[in-house]
């Protein structure tokens, strides 16, 4: 199963910590403090309630820019990142929309996180706001510049919101992300909470030996579906208050998640 796992629970479910609007973004709403507590409060409420790992995320900078964010940005993201990573006791990644590798190499090494989560690692792509091209040679050399190997590179196939620019079978991008350096992949639905085919995470299973996640649409219903194929799921939506993608964290229903996910797997 490729590297050791991060987490001591065998079926880890990952919460969103998703950042609202960023400075030099559309719909910054002008206050970086408001930023930081929404962040901090999100994450402090994941970790109470149960969940095995966070990852921040600029969810709120759309249109996404293809490639680095701003100075700015950078900075706002390093702040917050070190401040959870200071107070969680559970593995934290990050995520830099959209295919921004090289903040996410300098965020983890910097703030000390576990993992990044990159979107195009393998397959060129066609996102709506254009091509994007795969990065996973050049974020392993960075990575391994900095000294950083023990930073996770979860790898997207075939991700949300994108097609591939030259088709190929869901597989054989898995294999392919396998052979360029991924320490787990990541399936997904078409969209931000829409459901991920389990037969996909199924074809994904078969064609590799590494943790395969599935990134979007997992909800209390179908958890037990989910993980039953699935080595984790990364969850959003279903963890915000009233299963709205843009709404703080609800302890109470990330609590009723983690138990649903638990439900008769004493060794997950």
């Amino acid at each position: 199963m490729g590297r050791d796992s991060l987490f001591l629970t065998k079926k880890p479910i990952i919460g969103m910590v998703h950042l609202l609007p960023l400075p030099e973004t559309p719909n910054f709403g002008g206050d970086v403090d408001a930023i930081y507590e929404r962040a901090l409060i999100d994450a402090t409420a994941l970790g109470w309630a149960g969940c095995d790992g966070l990852i921040v995320e600029n969810f709120g900078d759309e249109p996404y820019l293809i490639g680095e964010p701003t100075t700015t940005q950078i900075a706002v993201m390093a702040s917050i990142a070190h401040h959870i990573r200071r107070e969680a006791s559970i593995p934290v990644g990050i995520n830099v929309q959209f295919n921004a590798w090289q903040a996410e190499i300098a965020l983890a090494f910097a703030c000390k996180l576990d993992f990044v989560r990159v979107e195009v690692f393998v397959d060129t792509v066609i996102s709506a706001q254009g091509i994007v091209h795969p990065c996973s040679a050049q974020i392993t050399r960075l990575r391994a510049t900095l000294g950083a190997g023990r930073v996770q590179l979860w790898a997207d196939v075939q991700t949300k919101y994108t097609q591939n620019l030259v088709a190929q079978p869901l597989a054989q991008s898995a294999v392919d992300a396998k052979a360029a350096g991924a320490d787990a992949l990541i399936v997904t639905g078409a969209a931000t909470g829409q459901a991920t085919p389990l037969e996909a995470v199924a074809e994904v299973k078969a064609a590799v030996d590494l943790p395969v996640y599935v990134g979007s649409g997992t909800t209390i219903d179908n958890v037990q579906a989910v993980l039953a194929i699935a080595d984790g799921a990364i969850v959003g939506s279903s963890l915000k208050q009233h299963g709205v993608v843009t709404n703080p964290v609800d302890p109470e229903r990330v609590r009723a998640f983690i138990a649903a996910a638990r439900e008769g797997s004493p060794s997950a």
